[in-house]
């Protein structure tokens, strides 16, 4: 068992892209092995790379929005990213949204995440949000039980997973900050 000491967690720059990218990929690929089909995962694959998150993070508009990192030792392990709500119907002045939270499997279950959320959580408050949304795919039981343990409630807003090519729906959490 990898023994993961208690990270910092920092904003992310440029120069984290390409270690952004492998955490996404690897996490993603083992988070829906089974909840999503082979080929649209060999897609998501071929998407995220460096580049992209390269792209992202000079588009990032601090405080309003960012990613923050998990760093227990040399390499980064984990990391959320969040901003403003994409939802149609939402205040994007109040409302923020957690877009994206991932950590490498080996530290699944070790406390990175719920120390990231925290992180991310106490950012959209100081950049003025009064809630934070986040979306989840609802057969995710294990993102679930994360995100429920952590005070979030699912607010009854749904969305079909075909709008990102994959079967299924998501389902939308929300909570105060």
């Amino acid at each position: 068992m990898v023994a993961i000491p208690r990270p910092s967690v920092r904003a992310a720059t440029v120069y984290d892209a390409a270690d952004l990218s492998a955490i996404h990929l690897r996490s993603w690929q083992a988070a829906y092995q089974d909840l999503v089909p082979q080929d649209y995962r060999d897609k998501f694959c071929m998407a995220y790379g460096a580049e992209r998150w390269l792209r992202n993070l000079k588009a990032s508009e601090w405080p309003k929005a960012g990613v923050v990192v998990a760093i227990p030792g040399p390499e980064l392990v984990g990391f959320v990213g969040f901003g403003p709500t994409r939802d149609e119907g939402e205040d994007a002045d109040l409302v923020g949204e957690i877009k994206a939270i991932y950590v490498i499997p080996e530290a699944w279950g070790k406390g990175l995440g719920k120390r990231l959320m925290a992180s991310a959580l106490g950012r959209l408050a100081a950049a003025g949000y009064a809630e934070a949304t986040l979306w989840v795919l609802d057969t995710n039981s294990r993102a679930r039980r994360f995100y429920e343990k952590g005070g979030w409630k699912q607010d009854g807003g749904a969305r079909p997973g075909e709008n990102r090519g994959f079967p299924g729906q998501e389902v939308r959490y929300r909570r105060d900050l």
